[in-house]
């Protein structure tokens, strides 16, 4: 069979660059940014999309800041559910196949150590409300869709909480992380893997799944971990100790942050038959490469 084409939305994006430059080599690829596809205009969502041939579209787009989020709710519900239905309904009319990427915040952090696709949720900010209006509305106008719920993203292409903690780190060694959040890290590089055998082995997959890493962490861990990998690659870093603080004492934060997101990753694990990497091994590899490319 030949290589499906794929649309990647997103395309300026993290997870976007990285599936642009995971998929690029092997198979025939578009990526548009909002210059191409603009969420905040959905009237001309469903033309753009028409004008244009494949067979499976990967939406990354979407406005992920929860502060923003929180302080443009209407410009939020349209990026995150509005055009996400729309899009949902195109791929279904035309028999393609849409994988529409949400998030952990779909949970209220609350009541639960680990959370499964099929616990329910119950979001507390405007991010993960519109996500979760998002998750729902794609599933309603397409139920052969795919939502790939994934949490706190690190990787090459945009600074993530490790990069901004060790270029702090070359600054001073005073530094500090919230110790009270908790969720899992999660490379975009086992992402792309994880997708890439979705649309080959597993063509009918469909509802919600998650995409993370294995392993659990808090902010100030996650940090602490870098550190310590990037002292070890002899990375000029003055420390690798970061002072704990609680979420509540961030009062610069517009938007609440759901403390406890840690989603199972069984039912992926189960799909593609083996161990899915802790998120340790996955940051020291990214590390490595950042900072030792061969």
């Amino acid at each position: 069979m030949p290589s499906p084409r794929i649309l990647i939305l997103g395309a300026t994006g993290g997870l976007g660059c990285a599936l642009r430059r995971h998929f690029a080599p092997e198979y025939e690829v578009t990526s548009w940014s909002r210059a191409e596809l603009d969420f905040g205009r959905p009237d001309t969502v469903a033309a753009t999309l028409a004008a244009h041939d494949f067979d499976v579209l990967l939406n990354a787009a979407g406005m992920t800041s929860p502060d923003a989020c929180e302080v443009q709710p209407e410009l939020a519900f349209l990026a995150n559910a509005v055009v996400p239905q729309i899009l949902a309904e195109c791929c279904h009319e035309r028999g393609v196949r849409m994988i529409h990427f949400s998030t952990d915040y779909v949970f209220s952090g609350t009541g639960r150590d680990l959370w499964f696709e099929s616990d329910e949720t119950a979001p507390i900010n405007v991010y993960g409300r519109t996500k979760l209006a998002g998750e729902q509305a794609v599933l309603r106008a397409a139920p052969g869709a795919l939502v790939a719920r994934v949490s706190w993203l690190f990787g090459p292409d945009k600074p993530s909480h490790p990069d901004s903690m060790i270029q702090k780190a070359l600054q001073t060694g005073d530094l500090s992380a919230v110790a009270d959040k908790i969720s899992v890290p999660t490379s975009h590089a086992d992402i792309c893997g994880w997708i890439e055998q979705l649309i080959v082995r597993h063509p009918t997959i469909s509802g919600v799944l998650h995409l993370c890493n294995s392993g659990v962490a808090s902010w100030h861990s996650w940090a602490e971990a870098a550190l310590t990998i990037a002292a070890r690659l002899e990375v000029p870093v003055k420390t690798s100790r970061v002072q704990p603080v609680e979420l509540a004492s961030l009062t610069q934060l517009r938007a609440p942050r759901p403390l406890l997101t840690v989603m199972s990753n069984s039912k992926l694990q189960n799909l593609l038959g083996g161990e899915i990497r802790h998120w340790h091994d996955a940051l020291e590899e990214y590390l490595v490469q950042k900072y030792q490319p061969q």
